[in-house]
């Protein structure tokens, strides 16, 4: 089954919450699906509003698994039905294993193997910042989505990085996605972004598909304090912003409709 990856140079252009949205879509299907952090914030646990298991335990990070502490079970964490989440500590740390002992990566594509025969889909989700664990676990990817936000710095994150893969040689053409992100047709500064962003991915990215772009919308800040995902089963407080979850849990079918995995 694909390892997907959720990638862009810049922070703060929802990839990770994206990626959230996505495995729950997907986990809500009933597929198994995992979702590995190589963010040592792990925000990815607050899409979901457990992020009181990042410090729950002390030693059920990958990297205890990558020092063969722990089996495969020990730190898978739960999140949703069909739904688990693995949490890094140190990935700067990780990063120096991986170049100074190159075996270190042997390990990790054995370990991944192994997570591919018990799920469905493997997600993951990167910092924005460069290491050799991101390049390692971008080689090692099916499918890379960048989610780029739209607007100047956006555009700027996605040049930046196409740059980075060319520096360190990793395959363009494992680019097989982009995910436009916080569209707006009231706004003229999406608009203007969204075109110079299809024209861009054609002339860098060709054998990309441009997905219809995600729309700005407020409500999804609301889900995330929290902890809700569009794909949950709850009614929020507020009338309006139940409206705009159900629009947005829409928006997404859509868009997902589109990815083939």
């Amino acid at each position: 089954m694909p390892i997907v990856s959720a990638f862009c140079k810049k922070g703060g252009v929802g990839k990770t919450t994206f990626i959230g949205f996505m495995a729950h879509c997907y986990s809500s299907a009933g597929k198994k699906v995992l979702i590995i952090s190589v963010d040592d914030q792990n925000s990815i646990f607050k899409v979901f509003g457990v992020e009181d298991k990042i410090f729950n335990a002390n030693d059920n990070y990958l990297e205890f698994l990558l020092a063969n502490h722990k089996d495969l079970g020990d730190i898978l964490i739960e999140a949703r039905e069909n739904l688990y989440l693995i949490k890094t500590l140190n990935s700067d740390k990780l990063s120096l294993k991986l170049t100074l002992e190159r075996s270190q990566e042997k390990i990790l594509k054995k370990i991944l193997e192994e997570y591919n025969s018990y799920f469905d889909y493997i997600l993951i989700d990167f910092p924005p910042s460069s290491s050799r664990l991101s390049e390692v676990l971008l080689d090692l990817s099916d499918v890379i989505l960048l989610v780029i936000g739209l607007d100047s710095l956006g555009l700027g994150g996605f040049f930046n990085t196409i740059q980075y893969f060319i520096d360190n040689d990793i395959d363009i053409e494992g680019i097989k996605y982009i995910v436009p992100n916080g569209y707006s047709r009231n706004r003229r500064a999406p608009r203007i972004s969204l075109e110079k962003l299809e024209k861009q991915a054609k002339e860098f990215t060709p054998k990309a598909i441009v997905l219809p772009a995600l729309q700005e919308r407020s409500v999804i800040k609301n889900l995330q304090s929290e902890g809700i995902s569009p794909f949950d089963d709850i009614k929020m407080a507020s009338s309006y912003d139940q409206t705009a979850k159900e629009a947005l849990l829409e928006d997404l079918k859509e868009i997902f409709s589109h990815i083939t995995l």
